[in-house]
Protein backbone atom coordinates (compact mmCIF):
# COMPACT_ATOMS: atom_id res chain seq x y z
CA UNK A 1 0.00 0.00 0.00
CA UNK A 2 1.28 3.43 -1.00
CA UNK A 3 0.46 6.52 1.03
CA UNK A 4 -0.40 9.81 -0.71
CA UNK A 5 2.36 12.37 -1.07
CA UNK A 6 2.52 14.78 1.83
CA UNK A 7 0.94 12.45 4.40
CA UNK A 8 2.64 13.00 7.76
CA UNK A 9 1.51 10.26 10.14
CA UNK A 10 2.08 10.61 13.86
CA UNK A 11 3.17 7.42 15.60
CA UNK A 12 0.57 8.11 18.28
CA UNK A 13 -2.11 8.07 15.60
CA UNK A 14 -0.83 4.76 14.27
CA UNK A 15 -0.74 3.30 17.78
CA UNK A 16 -4.30 4.49 18.40
CA UNK A 17 -5.45 2.93 15.12
CA UNK A 18 -3.76 -0.42 15.84
CA UNK A 19 -5.16 -0.53 19.38
CA UNK A 20 -8.73 0.03 18.17
CA UNK A 21 -8.33 -2.57 15.42
CA UNK A 22 -6.92 -5.18 17.79
CA UNK A 23 -9.32 -4.41 20.65
CA UNK A 24 -12.44 -4.33 18.48
CA UNK A 25 -13.62 -0.96 19.80
CA UNK A 26 -12.65 2.47 21.03
CA UNK A 27 -13.63 1.96 24.67
CA UNK A 28 -11.52 -1.19 25.11
CA UNK A 29 -8.57 0.35 23.29
CA UNK A 30 -8.76 3.50 25.42
CA UNK A 31 -8.80 1.43 28.61
CA UNK A 32 -5.82 -0.63 27.41
CA UNK A 33 -3.82 2.48 26.57
CA UNK A 34 -4.90 4.40 29.67
CA UNK A 35 -6.22 7.41 27.73
CA UNK A 36 -9.61 9.04 27.35
CA UNK A 37 -11.79 7.65 24.58
CA UNK A 38 -12.18 11.16 23.16
CA UNK A 39 -8.40 11.44 22.77
CA UNK A 40 -8.29 8.13 20.93
CA UNK A 41 -11.15 9.17 18.64
CA UNK A 42 -9.38 12.43 17.75
CA UNK A 43 -6.16 10.58 16.92
CA UNK A 44 -7.96 8.12 14.64
CA UNK A 45 -9.95 10.93 13.02
CA UNK A 46 -6.73 12.84 12.34
CA UNK A 47 -5.22 9.75 10.68
CA UNK A 48 -8.37 9.30 8.57
CA UNK A 49 -8.15 12.93 7.44
CA UNK A 50 -4.51 12.48 6.46
CA UNK A 51 -5.26 9.31 4.50
CA UNK A 52 -8.48 10.62 2.99
CA UNK A 53 -10.72 7.71 3.99
CA UNK A 54 -12.48 5.98 6.86
CA UNK A 55 -10.55 3.32 8.76
CA UNK A 56 -13.43 1.72 10.71
CA UNK A 57 -17.02 0.61 10.32
CA UNK A 58 -19.17 0.69 13.47
CA UNK A 59 -21.37 -2.42 13.64
CA UNK A 60 -23.57 -4.08 16.20
CA UNK A 61 -20.65 -6.37 17.05
CA UNK A 62 -18.16 -3.57 17.61
CA UNK A 63 -15.74 -1.67 15.42
CA UNK A 64 -14.42 -3.38 12.28
CA UNK A 65 -11.64 -2.09 9.98
CA UNK A 66 -12.65 -0.92 6.52
CA UNK A 67 -10.81 -2.10 3.42
CA UNK A 68 -8.45 0.85 3.87
CA UNK A 69 -7.99 -0.08 7.53
CA UNK A 70 -7.19 -3.70 6.73
CA UNK A 71 -4.62 -2.59 4.17
CA UNK A 72 -3.01 -0.17 6.63
CA UNK A 73 -2.89 -2.49 9.66
CA UNK A 74 0.18 -4.65 8.85
CA UNK A 75 2.14 -1.60 7.66
CA UNK A 76 1.21 0.33 10.79
CA UNK A 77 2.29 -2.55 13.02
CA UNK A 78 5.57 -2.72 11.16
CA UNK A 79 6.23 1.00 11.54
CA UNK A 80 5.50 0.87 15.26
CA UNK A 81 7.79 -2.14 15.71
CA UNK A 82 10.56 -0.40 13.77
CA UNK A 83 10.20 2.72 15.91
CA UNK A 84 10.28 0.65 19.08
CA UNK A 85 13.41 -1.18 17.96
CA UNK A 86 15.07 2.08 16.93
CA UNK A 87 14.48 3.62 20.35
CA UNK A 88 15.82 0.50 22.04
CA UNK A 89 18.98 0.46 19.96
CA UNK A 90 19.51 4.18 20.43
CA UNK A 91 19.36 3.57 24.17
CA UNK A 92 22.38 1.29 23.96
CA UNK A 93 20.56 -2.04 23.98
CA UNK A 94 21.68 -3.25 20.53
CA UNK A 95 21.99 -7.00 20.41
CA UNK A 96 19.29 -7.56 23.04
CA UNK A 97 15.85 -8.31 21.51
CA UNK A 98 13.24 -5.66 22.25
CA UNK A 99 9.67 -5.17 21.11
CA UNK A 100 6.35 -6.89 20.55
CA UNK A 101 5.95 -10.08 18.53
CA UNK A 102 2.63 -11.39 17.18
CA UNK A 103 2.51 -15.19 17.24
CA UNK A 104 -0.22 -17.21 15.54
CA UNK A 105 -0.69 -20.74 16.85
CA UNK A 106 -3.12 -23.61 16.35
CA UNK A 107 -5.13 -24.77 19.40
CA UNK A 108 -3.39 -28.13 19.66
CA UNK A 109 -0.02 -26.48 20.31
CA UNK A 110 -1.09 -23.43 22.31
CA UNK A 111 -1.36 -25.18 25.67
CA UNK A 112 2.13 -26.73 25.94
CA UNK A 113 3.94 -24.10 23.89
CA UNK A 114 2.84 -20.72 25.22
CA UNK A 115 3.51 -21.30 28.91
CA UNK A 116 7.02 -22.58 28.21
CA UNK A 117 7.70 -19.79 25.73
CA UNK A 118 6.57 -17.10 28.17
CA UNK A 119 8.77 -18.54 30.89
CA UNK A 120 11.79 -18.52 28.58
CA UNK A 121 11.12 -14.96 27.46
CA UNK A 122 10.66 -13.63 31.00
CA UNK A 123 13.84 -15.33 32.13
CA UNK A 124 16.15 -14.58 29.19
CA UNK A 125 14.53 -11.82 27.11
CA UNK A 126 12.39 -9.68 29.42
CA UNK A 127 12.13 -6.82 26.90
CA UNK A 128 10.20 -8.98 24.41
CA UNK A 129 6.42 -8.75 24.65
CA UNK A 130 4.36 -11.58 23.18
CA UNK A 131 0.91 -11.25 21.57
CA UNK A 132 -0.65 -14.66 20.95
CA UNK A 133 -3.43 -15.29 18.42
CA UNK A 134 -5.08 -18.73 18.39
CA UNK A 135 -6.94 -20.21 15.42
CA UNK A 136 -7.02 -23.26 13.20
CA UNK A 137 -4.31 -23.70 10.59
CA UNK A 138 -6.02 -22.05 7.61
CA UNK A 139 -6.59 -18.85 9.56
CA UNK A 140 -3.06 -18.84 10.98
CA UNK A 141 -1.61 -19.23 7.48
CA UNK A 142 -3.74 -16.32 6.28
CA UNK A 143 -2.51 -14.20 9.19
CA UNK A 144 1.17 -14.75 8.45
CA UNK A 145 0.59 -14.21 4.72
CA UNK A 146 -1.19 -10.89 5.36
CA UNK A 147 1.28 -9.70 8.00
CA UNK A 148 -1.09 -9.84 10.95
CA UNK A 149 1.29 -12.21 12.76
CA UNK A 150 5.06 -12.39 12.43
CA UNK A 151 5.58 -15.98 13.59
CA UNK A 152 3.14 -18.77 12.79
CA UNK A 153 2.67 -22.38 13.91
CA UNK A 154 0.25 -24.40 11.78
CA UNK A 155 -0.48 -27.96 10.72
CA UNK A 156 -0.83 -29.74 7.40
CA UNK A 157 -2.15 -33.21 6.63
CA UNK A 158 -0.85 -33.69 3.08
CA UNK A 159 2.59 -34.69 1.84
CA UNK A 160 5.02 -32.16 0.44
CA UNK A 161 6.87 -29.08 1.57
CA UNK A 162 5.29 -25.76 2.49
CA UNK A 163 7.00 -22.86 0.76
CA UNK A 164 8.65 -20.45 3.18
CA UNK A 165 8.06 -22.68 6.23
CA UNK A 166 10.13 -25.13 8.25
CA UNK A 167 8.76 -28.50 9.34
CA UNK A 168 9.30 -28.91 13.08
CA UNK A 169 7.07 -31.84 14.07
CA UNK A 170 5.43 -34.92 12.60
CA UNK A 171 2.97 -37.38 14.13
CA UNK A 172 0.15 -39.83 13.39
CA UNK A 173 -3.50 -39.02 14.00
CA UNK A 174 -5.48 -40.97 16.58
CA UNK A 175 -9.14 -41.71 17.07
CA UNK A 176 -9.92 -40.66 20.65
CA UNK A 177 -13.08 -41.36 22.59
CA UNK A 178 -14.66 -42.89 25.70
CA UNK A 179 -12.71 -45.87 26.99
CA UNK A 180 -15.60 -48.32 26.43
CA UNK A 181 -16.24 -47.25 22.82
CA UNK A 182 -16.31 -50.35 20.55
CA UNK A 183 -14.14 -48.65 17.88
CA UNK A 184 -11.31 -48.28 20.42
CA UNK A 185 -10.87 -51.87 21.56
CA UNK A 186 -7.54 -52.21 19.74
CA UNK A 187 -4.46 -50.00 19.40
CA UNK A 188 -5.13 -49.45 15.70
CA UNK A 189 -8.38 -48.72 13.92
CA UNK A 190 -8.86 -48.93 10.14
CA UNK A 191 -10.18 -45.70 8.66
CA UNK A 192 -13.15 -47.60 7.28
CA UNK A 193 -14.24 -48.36 10.86
CA UNK A 194 -14.97 -44.65 11.38
CA UNK A 195 -18.12 -45.03 9.27
CA UNK A 196 -21.12 -44.35 11.48
CA UNK A 197 -19.03 -43.28 14.51
CA UNK A 198 -20.46 -40.01 15.92
CA UNK A 199 -17.59 -37.54 15.59
CA UNK A 200 -16.63 -34.12 16.90
CA UNK A 201 -14.43 -32.25 14.43
CA UNK A 202 -12.85 -28.85 13.83
CA UNK A 203 -15.13 -26.22 12.32
CA UNK A 204 -15.27 -26.51 8.54
CA UNK A 205 -13.35 -25.54 6.45
CA UNK A 206 -10.34 -27.23 8.04
CA UNK A 207 -7.37 -29.16 6.68
CA UNK A 208 -7.90 -32.27 8.80
CA UNK A 209 -11.62 -32.42 8.09
CA UNK A 210 -10.93 -32.01 4.36
CA UNK A 211 -8.52 -34.95 4.34
CA UNK A 212 -10.97 -37.10 6.30
CA UNK A 213 -13.84 -36.28 3.91
CA UNK A 214 -11.69 -37.04 0.87
CA UNK A 215 -10.45 -40.33 2.35
CA UNK A 216 -14.00 -41.35 3.22
CA UNK A 217 -15.15 -40.58 -0.33
CA UNK A 218 -12.37 -42.74 -1.79
CA UNK A 219 -13.35 -45.61 0.48
CA UNK A 220 -17.06 -45.21 -0.24
CA UNK A 221 -18.08 -44.55 3.36
CA UNK A 222 -19.84 -41.69 5.13
CA UNK A 223 -18.54 -39.92 8.22
CA UNK A 224 -20.97 -38.69 10.88
CA UNK A 225 -19.80 -35.22 12.01
CA UNK A 226 -22.24 -34.57 14.85
CA UNK A 227 -20.51 -31.51 16.27
CA UNK A 228 -17.94 -28.97 15.06
CA UNK A 229 -15.79 -27.01 17.51
CA UNK A 230 -13.49 -24.01 17.15
CA UNK A 231 -10.92 -25.24 19.69
CA UNK A 232 -9.32 -28.40 20.99
CA UNK A 233 -10.84 -27.68 24.40
CA UNK A 234 -14.37 -27.84 22.92
CA UNK A 235 -13.62 -31.10 21.14
CA UNK A 236 -12.14 -32.58 24.30
CA UNK A 237 -15.26 -31.55 26.23
CA UNK A 238 -17.47 -33.19 23.61
CA UNK A 239 -15.60 -36.45 24.07
CA UNK A 240 -15.64 -36.23 27.86
CA UNK A 241 -19.27 -35.22 28.29
CA UNK A 242 -21.16 -36.33 25.19
CA UNK A 243 -19.63 -39.68 24.36
CA UNK A 244 -18.43 -38.54 20.95
CA UNK A 245 -15.12 -39.49 19.36
CA UNK A 246 -12.67 -37.09 17.74
CA UNK A 247 -9.35 -37.18 15.92
CA UNK A 248 -6.26 -35.72 17.60
CA UNK A 249 -2.52 -36.01 16.92
CA UNK A 250 -0.76 -38.65 19.00
CA UNK A 251 1.18 -36.14 21.11
CA UNK A 252 -1.91 -34.15 22.06
CA UNK A 253 -3.89 -37.30 22.84
CA UNK A 254 -1.13 -38.60 25.13
CA UNK A 255 -0.72 -35.22 26.81
CA UNK A 256 -4.29 -33.99 27.20
CA UNK A 257 -6.44 -37.15 27.16
CA UNK A 258 -4.46 -39.59 29.26
CA UNK A 259 -7.14 -40.01 31.92
CA UNK A 260 -8.84 -43.35 32.66
CA UNK A 261 -12.05 -42.24 30.95
CA UNK A 262 -10.40 -41.97 27.51
CA UNK A 263 -8.97 -44.40 24.98
CA UNK A 264 -7.09 -43.80 21.73
CA UNK A 265 -6.25 -45.85 18.66
CA UNK A 266 -3.96 -45.03 15.74
CA UNK A 267 -5.85 -44.59 12.48
CA UNK A 268 -4.50 -46.91 9.75
CA UNK A 269 -5.33 -48.08 6.23
CA UNK A 270 -4.53 -45.32 5.48
CA UNK A 271 -2.67 -43.51 8.22
CA UNK A 272 -3.23 -39.77 8.53
CA UNK A 273 -0.06 -37.86 9.32
CA UNK A 274 0.06 -34.38 10.80
CA UNK A 275 3.07 -32.17 10.09
CA UNK A 276 3.62 -28.98 12.07
CA UNK A 277 5.24 -26.01 10.36
CA UNK A 278 6.96 -22.87 11.57
CA UNK A 279 6.81 -19.76 9.37
CA UNK A 280 8.15 -16.23 9.80
CA UNK A 281 6.36 -13.42 7.97
CA UNK A 282 8.06 -11.80 5.00
CA UNK A 283 6.17 -8.50 4.82
CA UNK A 284 9.11 -6.79 6.46
CA UNK A 285 12.58 -7.85 7.66
CA UNK A 286 12.30 -9.92 10.83
CA UNK A 287 13.45 -8.00 13.91
CA UNK A 288 15.77 -9.55 16.46
CA UNK A 289 12.75 -10.07 18.73
CA UNK A 290 10.89 -11.95 15.97
CA UNK A 291 13.93 -14.11 15.21
CA UNK A 292 14.36 -14.84 18.92
CA UNK A 293 10.73 -15.93 19.35
CA UNK A 294 10.95 -18.13 16.24
CA UNK A 295 14.12 -19.77 17.54
CA UNK A 296 12.60 -20.45 20.95
CA UNK A 297 9.43 -21.87 19.41
CA UNK A 298 11.54 -24.18 17.26
CA UNK A 299 13.54 -25.37 20.28
CA UNK A 300 10.47 -25.95 22.45
CA UNK A 301 8.56 -27.90 19.82
CA UNK A 302 11.50 -30.07 18.83
CA UNK A 303 12.29 -30.80 22.48
CA UNK A 304 8.70 -31.73 23.27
Amino acid sequence: MRFPDGVDMDLRELKAFCSVAEGGGFSRAAAALGVAQSVLSRQVSALESELGGRLFHRTGRGTQPTELGLALLPRARGLLADAEQLVAEASGMRGSPVGSVDLGVVPGWAQPLISTLCSRLMRDYPRVRLRVHEAYSGQVEEWVASGRVEVAIFNRYRRGAVRGAERVMRGDMMLVGPRDHPALRRKEVPFRALAGVPLAAPVWPNGLTSVMRETAARQGIALDFVMEGSSSALLREAVARSGLCTVFPKGFAEREMAGPQFAAARIVKPTIEQTTWLAVGTHRPASLAVRTVARLVREILKAG
